[in-house]
């Protein structure tokens, strides 16, 4: 391995911000390292995405085999060996892995840094096992690590988290999941999918408490008719082990009975041991505070990724470490914009949203238009018609918002996303041509509702009397 005195910039961290800063850096031809205190590829490949999706295809066919009946088949109870779900969930972690091989980014001309890493000063950080490193420039990238809340008796009872469940190969016949935010609820239908009785407390008054309530609203129905338990308004007091198992007790006087619990009340930034006040790297909140242009009040050190406290998503930490190296790297400045940062529920069916929300968006005086996707053609024949695409824009047509509920929403937002962020109108949308039949025909059809509106209004009236004269 090459070692440098002083690196041109040293990424604190080996997820996706760092990693995309790092590999950026030596493309860009400065002498990059990374210092990671466990594995690269971050959160995204062991613990969060990646294991997440492959557990989610699982359960989806083990859902299809039971449902089979509805496309004219006979049904089938799927075996639940969830050991076997499990290892085929790491086989293909395994397999995504090789992009983040520490030997790919060495080939690349990054020096890659095994041990936990703490500041010294702006211009240096110690590697454990390592030893001193210097830089003329940091990005700190520690990412997220799962937080429980403060319950008398749950430590002590134990739980899972997004963390500690792909290291599971066991599947208790009872799992009450806290939380019903996106990991909650995904991994509650898996598991449900799987053969386990689930039910989910969640304190507020509704689930998924950032998305369009009448889309949350029929999601949670969707969910409770899969079989799941969904109770609203709870707030867990208690945990102890009986004979019986884990005991709960709400505020509200309930008592629920479980053999394990799975907590996914939210995430924090990692920042443990980093001593960033020795490098002048101020935090707020729990997170280090940052710029428009990811800079943190070090002037030397950038920041990207979940460890900045903002929308915690892979494609949001990428975007922000190739902010990160336009600004740390070359002459002017760039800022991170998020208005139209796209994200996605991977429940069965999905939700995915990009932009202000129905309730914000009419509020700026938007209007919205929605098509109901059980009226699509291949929503119908493929036996996925539950859903629906709502998408806002003003009065000239600009796209402010969308969410769609429904199979494959992930990728159905993408002419959105894409329209939207090019300052395309939905009259643009309403007159591409959309292959037919396809799920993607809902979209053209909520921009259709559009022009529609549109022929409705004076203007439109003018247009027919012109049509009836000439004709």
């Amino acid at each position: 391995m090459k070692h440098h005195d002083e690196y041109d910039l040293l990424a604190v961290g080996g997820g996706t911000a760092g990693l995309v800063s790092a590999a950026g850096g030596a493309y860009l031809g400065v002498r990059s390292a990374i210092a990671e205190k466990a594995a690269l590829g971050g959160d995204c490949l062991w613990t969060g995405c990646v294991p997440s999706k492959a557990v989610i295809a699982s359960a989806r066919v083990a859902h299809a085999m039971r449902d089979a009946e509805r496309y004219g088949l006979t049904s089938a109870a799927p075996k639940h060996a969830f050991a076997d779900v499990m290892a085929r969930m790491r086989s293909a972690r395994g397999i995504v892995a090789h992009h983040d091989d520490p030997q790919r980014f060495r080939d690349m001309g990054v020096d890659v840094h095994f041990g936990a890493a703490r500041f010294l000063s702006n211009r240096e950080i110690e590697v454990e096992g390592v030893g001193r490193l210097r830089a003329k420039r940091f990005v700190i990238a520690t990412g997220a690590i799962p937080v429980a809340p403060p319950i008398p008796g749950l430590e002590e009872a134990g739980y899972l988290d997004h963390h500690s469940l792909f290291e599971t190969d066991h599947l208790p016949d009872r799992v009450t999941v806290l939380g019903a935010g996106p990991i909650g609820l995904e991994m509650a239908q898996v598991m449900s999918r799987l053969g386990a009785s689930v039910t989910v407390l969640e304190m507020a008054d509704r689930v998924l408490p950032k998305e369009d309530p009448d889309v949350a609203d029929r999601l949670r129905a969707m969910l409770e008719e899969e079989g799941l338990t969904i109770r609203l308004g709870e707030r867990v007091e208690t945990v102890e082990i009986t004979h019986e198992g884990k005991v709960l007790t709400t505020t509200s006087g309930n008592r629920l009975v479980t053999d394990e619990l799975f907590v996914a009340t939210g995430r924090r930034p990692f920042l443990e041991g980093l001593d960033l006040d020795r490098a002048g790297v101020r935090v707020a909140g729990g997170s280090v505070s940052v710029d428009a242009g990811m800079r943190t009040s070090a002037r030397n050190i950038w920041a990207a990724g979940d460890v900045t406290g903002g929308l915690q998503f892979t494609h949001v930490a990428d975007q922000q470490a190739k902010a990160v190296l336009r600004n740390a790297l070359l002459p002017g400045s760039t800022k991170v914009r998020y208005d139209n940062v796209p994200w996605v529920t991977y429940t069965d069916p999905e939700i995915a949203h990009v932009g202000l929300s129905q309730r914000d968006a009419e509020a700026r005086g938007g209007t919205t238009f929605t098509y109901e996707l059980d009226d699509l053609d291949r929503a119908i024949v493929d036996g996925v018609g539950r859903g629906v695409v709502k998408i806002s824009a003003d009065a000239r047509g600009r796209i402010l918002g969308a969410t769609i509920l429904g199979a494959h929403a992930g990728e159905l937002i993408m002419p959105i996303v894409l329209a939207k962020t090019n300052g395309l109108k939905l009259s643009h949308v309403a007159n591409t041509i959309f292959p037919y039949p396809t799920l993607v025909e809902g979209v053209k059809r909520a921009a259709n509702e559009y022009q529609r509106r549109r022929l409705d209004g004076a203007g439109g009236e003018v247009l027919k009397k012109v049509i009836s004269w000439l004709t």
